[in-house]
């Protein structure tokens, strides 16, 4: 097996458990490499191979990711045209989605035997559109956030359904969430959880004006629209694309947002149920807050 080592070079833990990676593949007897840009990590490392990005992605089988979930979600968005599995080592806090923790790379035999299954997980396409034509276009695998800029002021949305309106919202922003990323933001907003084997798209209201103003869940083959409603005080907003890549969107500017034909492929070695991790997960996070 043919293993691209992709960890994020900058936590120190990730970069330590890359080592112990690579002992592990080397006992296994798998090939691994990394990227060329990582020679001063790694280079000296006994059989590991350096290769540059498109390389590297064309040569492996599988990928590891080694960091968190915002580690692996950069990964699979950087690699899901290459239509690789992915393996996410925890070397975060959290890391809903990883695969295996740090003091269980022993399992990684059972990656190398091809004792694994793969979970493929929904991607959004979201294009934004600004004065009648496609202004730019992405994809995210756990959400797209229209959010208030700068200012204070609340913002007013609307939200439409194959052509059809359904509500505007007055909040802080929305966001429209996969069922990855139902246990993301959106849960912290107020969201419900969806297993993602399930194929859905949520929109959740930040910090909405009114009690009454909830998640609304559409089939996955729903077109979703959303912009700032010509009413709106406020319409110094922002889009991102799990939590990372911004874009100001101003008065007019419609984003329209769909199912993507691709999808990201996260490996599961361990015979954990969905519900499981999620409560053992969520059991952590209130242990940190004792």
């Amino acid at each position: 097996m043919k293993i691209a080592l992709l960890p994020n070079l900058t936590i120190q833990k990730a970069i330590d458990i890359t080592f112990e990676i690579c002992s592990w593949l080397t006992k296994y007897g798998a090939e691994f490499a990394a990227l060329d840009t990582s020679e001063k990590c790694f280079g000296a490392i006994d059989g590991m191979l350096l290769k540059p990005y498109s390389e590297l992605l064309n040569w492996c089988d599988v990928v590891i990711s080694v960091g968190g979930d915002g580690s692996l979600l950069n990964v699979a968005k950087n690699t899901v045209d290459y239509d690789k599995p992915i393996l996410c080592i925890n070397a975060g806090r959290l890391a809903f989605m990883a695969g295996l923790e740090a003091e269980e790379l022993e399992l990684l035999k059972e990656l190398i035997n091809g004792n694994y299954v793969i979970d493929k997980r929904m991607l959004l396409d979201v294009e934004l559109h600004r004065k009648g034509k496609l202004f730019s276009k992405s994809y995210c695998i756990n959400d797209v956030v229209l959010a208030r800029g700068a200012t204070l002021k609340i913002t007013d949305i609307d939200v439409i359904c194959d052509g059809n309106f359904i509500k505007t919202f007055r909040a802080d922003g929305i966001i429209v969430a996969t069922p990855t990323g139902s246990s993301a933001y959106s849960l912290s907003a107020g969201g419900p959880i969806i297993n993602p084997s399930i194929e859905a798209i949520v929109v959740t209201p930040i910090a909405a004006q009114s009690m009454f103003s909830r998640s609304i869940v559409f089939s996955a083959e729903n077109k979703i629209e959303i912009y700032s409603n010509k009413n709106s005080r406020n319409t110094d907003l922002y889009l991102s694309f799990d939590g990372e890549e911004t874009q100001n969107v101003g008065e007019g500017d419609i984003i329209l947002i769909t199912k993507s034909d691709k999808y990201a492929k996260f490996i599961r070695i361990k015979h954990d149920h969905f519900y499981n991790i999620l409560d053992n997960k969520l059991a952590g996070i209130e242990r940190k807050d004792i």
